[in-house]
């Protein structure tokens, strides 16, 4: 009935999703600047490209169409940016075994190494402010975020179903 989880209600008393949320978005930029530093450090890829290679790990094989639309840009966007990353040895196009006129794309070994070494680079960024927290929040914290991580997936398998 009420947002706070009364009779009716999908959350727990007290759990104010505006508020929750606020302070969870608040709290995201964190991550995002760790990333950010992690891309600036490696310094051989850029934000748009990171964009692809994590995307094409996470769901491919993929063609260029569903990439596209992972993406939220235009094919031959996708295209020039499948291009770039080829060509820089990051992800290997090959024609699809259904047409020969459709590609597939798939990670390829130093595009691998390359996501790994920016993961590295974060976690080590991470680990250093995980430092300053006292043992039981860090434990807290990383449980809450592989929660959230799998709430987002399920979002994600729902959303490619409908």
């Amino acid at each position: 009935m009420d947002r706070a989880g009364g009779p009716g209600g999908d959350h727990a008393a007290g759990d104010d999703l505006d508020d929750v949320g606020r302070r969870v978005e608040e709290a995201s930029p964190a991550l995002v600047e760790m990333t950010l530093n992690a891309i600036v450090e490696e310094g051989d890829i850029s934000v748009t490209q990171l964009r692809v290679l994590p995307a094409v790990d996470r769901y491919g094989p993929l063609n260029l169409s569903a990439l596209a639309a992972r993406l939220g840009t235009s094919i031959s966007s996708a295209g020039r940016l499948v291009a770039r990353l080829g060509t820089a040895g990051l992800l290997t196009r090959l024609i699809s075994l259904h047409s020969r006129r459709e590609i597939t794309i798939e990670v390829a070994p130093l595009g691998r190494q390359t996501i790994q070494r920016l993961r590295a680079t974060r976690r080590r960024h991470i680990a250093s402010v995980l430092t300053r927290l006292p043992p039981g929040t860090r434990g807290t914290l990383a449980r809450v975020l592989h929660e959230f991580a799998a709430a987002t997936r399920h979002d994600e398998e729902s959303a490619c179903v409908h």
